[in-house]
């Protein structure tokens, strides 16, 4: 099974076209410890976002020697065809999981939704995760804010309705300290963009302070463990 504890978006909004070295970007959050890696361009013409998403996807072969952090490309299952990433998430605008199935294949398909109603067509549509947000004030994210509790209700509703695991993330303005709320809520991971990429601005930093992605994708990473050992212990209890 795949493991989504440490859903790292890699947004255009941190990166500066101009200063951006995707490919050590990308080790570091490899060498730190996500586990899904996402790239997200909003705003880059489709010849721009398929050359980038082709430099994340061979900096994620040669940081690990095979293919073993997926890759996944937002939005577009055209780019994450050509470039043979491993999955696509779609937004509410974009194309229905269903109709990005018969273009995948058995490939990755995530979707963000906002209610329970949203999980339940996305199971339905195929989806193998639902990010669901926004769960705090975010940068990157402007939709209305939704509960915690969400999360619960959700995986609630998909656990009797169909026996396909169904990873439930958590997304929106997810920041170190509210990583243990997050979990305890129920989700099996969470996504991350904002508070590890603009601790300082990608665009600032040096080599040296490229090393301070690594720490910091990999407090991430241990805050992350920290909750599901407890969440474990207080099971055996």
């Amino acid at each position: 099974m795949i493991d989504f504890s440490l859903y790292v978006i890699l947004d255009e909004k941190y990166i500066s076209r101009e200063s951006r070295n995707l490919t050590k970007i990308v080790e570091d959050l490899v060498l730190g410890g996500a586990t899904v890696i996402q790239l997200r361009e909003k705003t880059q013409d489709t010849r721009a976002f398929l050359q980038d998403a082709l430099t994340v996807r061979t900096a994620i072969w040669r940081a690990t020697g095979k293919f073993k952090v997926p890759f996944i490309v937002n939005d577009r299952a055209d780019v994450a065809l050509a470039t043979q990433a491993d999955g696509v998430h779609l937004g509410e605008s974009d194309m229905p999981p269903s109709h990005a199935r018969k273009i995948l294949g058995n490939k990755i398909i995530g979707t963000s939704v906002n209610s329970v109603n949203q999980a339940l067509e996305a199971v339905k549509s195929g989806a193998n995760y639902v990010a669901v947000g926004c769960l705090f004030p975010s940068s990157t994210k402007s939709k209305p804010l939704v509960k915690l509790s969400l999360i619960s209700e959700i995986k609630k509703v998909i656990g009797a309705y169909s026996n396909t695991p169904l990873q439930i993330l958590g997304i929106g303005g997810i920041t170190l300290d509210k990583i243990d709320k997050v979990l305890n809520a129920g989700a099996d991971g969470i996504c991350v963009a904002g508070d590890l990429f603009n601790h300082p601005r990608l665009s600032e930093l040096k080599d040296g302070g490229q090393a301070n992605l690594r720490e910091r994708t990999y407090k991430f990473k241990m805050q992350i463990s920290k909750c599901k050992r407890e969440e474990l212990w207080q099971d055996f209890q």
